[in-house]
This record gives structure tokens, sequence and C-alpha cells, in this order.
């Protein structure tokens, strides 16, 4: 199968390099297990859709329950790892500073996917917003791992959250739930064109988010008549 992203240049706005730019992916949206398997059917696919579901989701338990149990298990698309971290400073388990946690990188088969993929450059955007990177100030982390109750930073380009519509303001979309937060204004501590402090609520139930901002900002006196949204260009793993 021949696989192509389509890519945006956005200008990098962190440098002062007139012709720095970076390469956003043109994303059509997020998929779950239904939307796949509605895929696998368009394909020509003949089971059920009740028998897919019920094997993927007996195969999931059962990938989980052997990550949990000390296995490392490779699907041919991850490869999952559990870990313990924290500071063992008196031998025992503290839940306050020790926790579990399951690493999951590129399998075999995704990794060679990636390397047989290409990808098609549309030129410039002509949207000047664009996030960047997110950063949990808590570890230092910027691969999108975020840590409930502690501080994150986003950065971008006209990302400020500006604007009288209702819809305007900072949205953590669960993955698997569908279950779409805004965070309130309290949680937002800095709120500036390129730069976003805001805290992860301690509630928020942990699981993979999709992050995304709505907001009127134009950078100049007016607002924008309608809103308009953007979303980072990869999941966020809150816990």
């Amino acid at each position: 199968m021949v696989r192509k992203l389509k890519a945006w240049l956005k200008k990098n706005w962190l440098t002062p390099e007139a012709n720095d730019f970076s390469a956003m992916i043109e994303s059509f949206g997020s998929v779950n297990v239904d939307g796949i398997i509605d895929e696998l059917k368009a394909e020509g696919m003949e089971l059920k859709t009740e028998t897919v579901l019920d094997v993927i989701t007996r195969y999931n338990r059962k990938c989980i329950d052997l990550v949990l149990s000390g296995h490392n298990v490779s699907t041919g698309l991850v490869y999952m790892k559990a870990m313990v971290r924290g500071v063992f400073y008196d031998k025992t388990w503290n839940p306050e500073r020790n926790h579990l946690h399951v690493a999951i990188s590129q399998g075999v088969d995704l990794r060679n996917a990636v390397a047989e993929t290409s990808v098609e450059i549309m030129g410039e955007h002509p949207d000047p917003i664009a996030l960047f990177t997110i950063t949990d100030l808590s570890t230092g982390k910027t691969d999108g791992s975020l840590t409930l109750g502690f501080n994150a930073e986003l950065k971008g380009a006209y990302i400020k959250i500006t604007g009288k519509d209702e819809s305007c303001g900072l949205y953590l979309r669960n993955v698997d739930t569908s279950e779409d937060v805004k965070l309130e204004p309290q949680y937002i501590a800095i709120n500036d064109p390129s730069r976003i402090l805001f805290i992860v609520p301690a509630n928020l139930s942990a699981g993979t988010y999709e992050l995304r901002i709505v907001t009127q900002f134009t950078g100049g006196g007016s607002s924008l008549k309608h809103p308009r949204a953007v979303t980072l260009g990869y999941h966020v793993t809150v816990g």
C-alpha cells in the first residue's frame, strides 16, 4: 500500500530566523475503534461488527494483562514495557513519589510502514495560528506526557485565548470516550500569543487526550468574527 501524508509549512515563531519553518501534518480528525471497523468493512471484511469488536476487546485486555504481569509485549504495531517511576528513599512504595508507567514505542510493522511513507509539502499554511510544542514543567518532558495537578506549557503562534464567543477556550478531548473537557479560566496562568501556561486539572481522568484551542485572537486590535480552532499535532497522555 502506498502511503502519503500531506504537510503544511508554518513559520517557526520560536526562533528569529526569517526562513525557519516547521512542518505540520494535515489532520483529518481522530478515529476510534468503531471507525476502524467501518474502514475494514468498506474494504470487504465480512465479519460482523460485534464479532470484531469482541476480538479487539479481548486482544486489548490480554495485552494489558501480560504487560502488567511483567511481560514485554510486542504486537508488531507497538512495543510495551512496564516501568516504575520515582525515587525510593526509604525502600518502600510511596504513591506520592512512585507510580507505574507503561512505556510504548513503535513496533516493527509500524516502523517499517513509517519508513515507506512519503510526505508531500503543500506549501506555507495560510492560517498563522499553530500549536508547536507542549512541555510538562514538572518533568521537563516534551513527548506529550502530562502530570495531573501540575503545570504544562504550550508554545505556538496566535494562540492567545480571547473572544466573547462561549466556545473560546482550551479543550482536552478524551480519545477513548470522546468526552470534551474545557478548562476553567482559573487553570490558565499565562495567556500570551505564543505561550500558554496552564494547570492540568488534578481531577481529570488519566488517559490519552486531543488538545485544542478555540480563539478569536487576531494579533491586532479587533477580534475574529467567528472563532477558529487549532489542534496539537499529537496526542497528550495524562497521568
